[in-house]
């Protein structure tokens, strides 16, 4: 047998079948998530749905090409080239046609909405960067799935060669665990905080096919529930496996991702609203989103205020190297314009979609004045709905940084921490000031943290010259395009 026979498991094409895993568990989302499906009259982008069913189709294929981009970050780095391992577990890349076939088999999953809870719509608008409004004709709507939704997930994998066991279930229980972990997203905008994930209940099972008995037992086991609820469900895909086969010797596998991780913990003066659509006839003419029946800070509306405020930045500060707005693209990614044929790029900043907790919904009522005789303007009553005094904490991750981007981020950091920042609408009158603290990692370095108290910001002494060494470094450095 050939080297690439051995490794695929196949013999004069026929397929090697030594083992059997089956491991399942539970997929529930922390954020609201968009799966995409066909077009439709009413709605710009709806969601895929069973079409039998009519309920939340998760595809194996969405899933499969989320696992295995997470392995490659975890083995190579932030976009870089496959190593051999991925394919090992996933099968060849589409471009290479003599590679093997992935010995691994991502089910579909059909969800279920929490109860009592239905489908959510959400608007996007595009901002004009100068006013910081929203641009004509760049309105769209969306639907969601709320936080709070399950599916799940199942996944077999064939053992065709008993001496790469250990190493194809370590490769399979390190993916997985990103699902538990929650560092793998699902859907669109995953770089603005949809589609967070949480995973649970994870069950393992181990058929010999080696055996007449392992082969007769994985044939009469049922097809849709192959592992029974009277099999013990643990935290982490790697328990289960154990649990299963206790022959497997866990490997440590190299984690190659380079970041910067910024957990924010902020506080909303003045409430906050950011616009949503009504859903009653009662409803106020304005009122904050809510998701899963709870009142959010959207991952896409911070990250609107961060890309307007950290262009206005860069001029500034690279005013004489004229190159604001490369800056900008290299880290939020690029803007795609009508008529302007540019070659697109994806964020590298993930900005989390959090939870606001404690505070309080209030309805209040409000006039428009007219600016000459300063009277009510007839016909010109309308209530709101913000959510005041709520408290969240959001996450920035800024993947594979370049030198001085760390700086830039930075200084976005202070404005946000320190109340120059409005997040939301009615910013005029007050609305969407956040204050707060945060805690910066810098890849394997020590974490600092920065705290803030009323306009001043205050950072530790030893901290102090390394945050401005960083800084530094955004103004002096070249501008080069990400490898």
């Amino acid at each position: 047998m050939s080297n690439q026979a051995s490794i695929s498991g196949c013999n004069n094409n026929i397929r090697i079948m030594i083992a059997r895993w089956v491991v399942t568990g539970e997929i529930m989302l922390k954020t609201a998530t968009h799966l995409g499906g066909s077009a439709d009259v009413a709605i710009d982008m709806p969601l895929l749905r069973d079409s039998k069913d009519g309920v939340p189709l998760l595809p194996g294929t969405s899933l499969a090409g989320a696992l295995r981009s997470h392995l490659a970050d975890i083995l190579g780095g932030y976009r870089s080239e496959e190593v051999a391992d991925v394919a090992a577990l996933f099968g060849a890349a589409m471009c290479d046609h003599e590679g093997i076939e992935s010995p691994l088999i991502v089910f579909d999953s059909l969800g279920r909405l929490p109860d009592g809870m239905a489908v959510e719509i959400r608007d996007g608008v595009a901002l004009e960067p100068a006013s910081g409004t929203a641009q004509m004709h760049k309105k769209f709507d969306m639907e969601v799935l709320p936080a709070g939704t399950v599916f799940p997930i199942r996944v077999e994998l064939i053992i065709s060669n008993i001496g790469r066991e250990s190493k194809l279930i370590n490769l399979l229980a390190e993916t997985l665990n990103g699902l538990a972990e929650g560092e793998v997203s699902l859907g669109m905008r995953r770089s603005r905080g949809l589609g967070a994930i949480a995973a649970q209940n994870w069950r393992a099972i181990r058929y010999d096919l080696a055996s007449q008995e392992g082969w007769l037992n994985y044939l009469t086991a049922d097809a849709l529930t192959p592992i029974s609820d009277d099999v013990e469900a643990h935290s982490s895909p790697w328990k289960a496996c154990c649990n299963a086969y206790a022959s497997i010797n866990q490997e440590e596998l190299p984690d190659k991702r380079q970041r910067i991780i910024i957990e924010a913990k902020l506080s909303f003066s003045g409430g906050i609203l950011v616009r949503s659509p009504a859903v009653t006839a009662d409803a106020p003419d304005a009122v904050h989103l809510i998701s899963g029946g709870r009142s959010i800070l959207p991952g896409t509306s911070l990250a609107g205020v961060l890309r307007n405020r950290a262009l206005r930045i860069a001029r500034i500060v690279r005013n004489k190297k004229n190159d604001a707005e490369g800056w900008i693209e290299r880290i939020f990614g690029s803007r795609l314009e009508e008529n302007i044929k540019v070659e697109s790029s994806a964020s590298r900043l993930k900005i989390s979609e959090n939870v606001i907790t404690d505070g309080v919904r209030i309805r209040p009522s409000r006039t428009r004045i007219d600016r000459f005789t300063q009277g009510v303007t007839k016909g010109a009553l309308f209530d709101e709905e913000p959510h005041y005094d709520g408290k969240t904490t959001v996450r920035l991750e800024l993947r594979k940084p370049l030198s001085g981007e760390a700086g830039l981020l930075l200084l976005l950091l202070k404005d946000l921490l320190s109340g120059d920042l409005n997040v939301g609408g009615a910013g005029s009158i007050g609305r969407g000031v956040i204050k707060g603290t945060a805690k910066i990692r810098f890849g394997d370095r020590a974490e600092r943290e920065v705290r803030v108290t009323g306009e001043d910001l205050k950072v530790a002494a030893d901290d102090r010259d390394f945050l401005n060494k960083e800084i530094e470094k955004f103004y002096t450095e070249v501008l080069c395009e990400p490898a």
